[in-house]
C-alpha cells in the first residue's frame, strides 16, 4: 500500500468519522428533546439538501482550483464551524435551528470535500491501486455507519453536547493536518484550459458529459436505479416493524447488516485476487441479481418462511443486499474515474452526485404516500420490474463496449505514466 494511499485513507476515516458522529447526535438530541417528527425530519433535510444543490457547483471549482487546497480548507473549516458551535453550547442553549445551521454547513464542506477527494483518487493513485483505493474508502465509510452511532449513543450519554462536539472538532483537525501531505500527480492530458468564467466551466462540463456515450448512459441508469431503490428503503421498515412486529433492537440489528455486507464486499474488492476486469459487466450482473431479490422481504407475510427462522432470513437479506450494491458502486467508480478526461472529472462526478441525491426526495415522497395506499408486494414487484428493464435497456445500449471488455486485456483505458508534483 503506497503512503497516498495509507494517508488518504486516514484522513479520510477521521473526516468520516467526525461527520457521522455529529449527525447522529444532531438527529437524536433534536428527537429526544423534542419528540417531534417534524424538527427530526428537518435536520434530516438541512443534512440533504446542501449535496443536492452544491455537487455540481464543487465539481467545477474542483475542476477550476487547487484540489489540495480545497481538501484541507474543508477539514480546516468543518473543525472551525464545530469550535465556533462548543463555544456556543457552553454558555447559551442549542435548539433544533442551531442543528440544522451547523448541520447545513457541515454537509455543504463534506460535498465539495466529497466531489474533490473522489476526483482527486487518479492523481493521488496509481491505477493499479484504484480499486483498492476505492474500495478500502468504501470499507471505511461502512465503518463509520456502524461504530459511530453506537459510541456516540455511548458518549452522550455522559458528556454534554458542547463537550461532545470536541470529539468531531479534533477529527476534522487531524484530518486537514494528514491530508496536508497528500502529493498529488500531474497527469499528462490533452487539457483544455479553465475559462474565466465559472458559467463557461460549468456548461463545458455538461457538453463533456453528453458526449460521452457510457458515461451518459450510467448516469442516466444511476438516476432511474436510485428511484427504485428507494422503495425498498421505504417498504422495508414498514414491513420489519409494522407487519412483523420486530423490535427496534430487531431492527437496528438488521439494519447494522447492511453495513456489515457493504464492509465485507468492499474488504474483498480491496484484494488483488479479485480486481475487477469487466466493470461493465459486473455492474449489470450486480443490479440485476439486487433486483431479483427485491420481492424477498415479502416470502415471510406470505408464510413461506418458518416464524423461527425470519430474523436470521432478514439478517441474511441485509447482508447481501449490501454486498452486491457495493459490488455495483465500485464499477461505476472505476468507469468514471477511467474514461473520463481529468479535466472533467470534479464536473462529471458532481453532476452524478447531485442527481443521484436529487432523486432520493422525490422517491419517498411517492413510496412513502403509496404505501398507504396500494399494496407493498405492488410496490416492491414494480420495482423490481423497473430495475430489470433500467439494466437490459442499458445493457442493450452498451452491449458492443461489453463484448469489447471481454476480448480486451485492460478493459478500461489507463491513464499514462505521470510525473510527481505537490499540488
Amino acid at each position: 500500500m503506497s503512503k497516498n494511499l495509507q494517508r488518504l485513507l486516514f484522513g479520510k476515516f477521521c473526516s468520516l468519522f467526525a461527520a457521522s458522529l455529529f449527525t447522529f447526535v444532531a438527529g437524536l438530541t433534536v428527537l429526544r428533546e423534542t419528540s417531534s417528527g417534524l424538527q427530526f425530519a428537518l435536520v434530516l433535510l438541512a443534512g440533504t439538501l446542501p449535496r443536492i444543490l452544491l455537487s455540481p457547483v464543487a465539481g467545477v471549482l474542483s475542476d477550476r482550483w487547487n484540489r489540495k487546497k480545497i481538501i484541507v480548507t474543508t477539514e480546516a473549516s468543518s473543525a472551525f464551524i464545530l469550535t465556533v458551535f462548543a463555544s456556543y453550547a457552553t454558555f447559551f442553549p442549542v435548539h433544533t435551528i442551531h442543528y440544522m445551521i451547523v448541520s447545513a454547513l457541515l454537509t455543504a464542506l463534506s460535498t465539495f470535500l466529497s466531489v474533490t477527494l473522489m476526483s482527486s483518487l487518479t492523481r493521488l493513485l496509481d491505477d493499479a491501486e484504484l480499486q483498492r483505493g476505492n474500495s478500502l474508502i468504501s470499507s471505511i465509510s461502512s465503518l463509520s455507519s456502524i461504530v459511530a452511532p453506537i459510541l456516540a449513543g455511548f458518549l452522550l450519554a455522559f458528556a454534554p453536547i458542547h463537550l461532545f462536539a470536541l470529539l468531531p472538532l479534533m477529527l476534522f483537525a487531524f484530518a486537514a493536518i494528514w491530508n496536508a501531505s497528500l502529493t498529488f500527480r500531474t497527469i499528462p492530458s490533452a487539457r483544455e484550459e479553465s475559462s474565466p468564467s465559472f458559467w463557461t466551466d460549468f456548461q463545458s462540463g455538461y457538453r463533456y458529459l453528453f458526449k460521452q456515450r457510457v458515461l451518459t448512459t450510467l448516469i442516466l441508469m444511476a438516476l432511474v436505479l436510485n428511484f427504485f431503490f428507494i422503495a425498498l428503503e421505504v417498504i422495508y421498515p414498514i414491513i420489519l416493524l409494522d407487519h412483523l412486529k420486530f423490535t427496534a433492537f430487531q431492527f437496528g440489528t438488521i439494519e447494522a447488516a447492511l453495513g456489515v455486507g457493504l464492509l465485507f464486499s468492499s474488504l474483498i474488492l480491496a484484494l488483488p485476487r479479485f480486481t475487477i476486469k469487466r466493470p461493465l459487466m459486473t455492474l449489470f450482473q450486480s443490479i440485476a441479481f439486487v433486483g431479483m431479490l427485491f420481492l424477498s422481504p415479502l416470502l415471510p407475510l406470505l408464510d413461506i418462511v418458518p416464524s423461527n427462522w425470519i430474523f436470521g432470513y432478514f439478517l441474511i437479506f441485509s447482508f447481501t443486499v449490501g454486498f452486491i450494491i457495493l459490488r455495483a458502486n465500485i464499477p461505476i467508480q472505476l468507469l468514471v474515474q477511467r474514461q473520463t478526461d481529468p479535466v472533467y472529472l470534479g464536473r462529471v462526478i458532481g453532476v452524478m452526485e447531485s442527481l443521484a441525491m436529487g432523486i432520493i426526495p422525490l422517491g419517498m415522497l411517492l413510496f412513502g404516500f403509496l404505501s398507504d395506499y396500494v399494496s407493498l408486494t405492488l410496490i416492491l414487484a414494480i420495482s423490481s420490474f423497473g430495475l430489470l428493464v433500467t439494466v437490459g435497456v442499458g445493457f442493450f445500449h452498451l452491449r458492443h463496449d461489453v463484448r469489447t471488455e471481454r476480448f480486451t486485456k485492460d478493459s478500461l483505458p489507463g491513464h499514462e505514466k505521470t510525473s510527481t508534483s505537490a499540488s
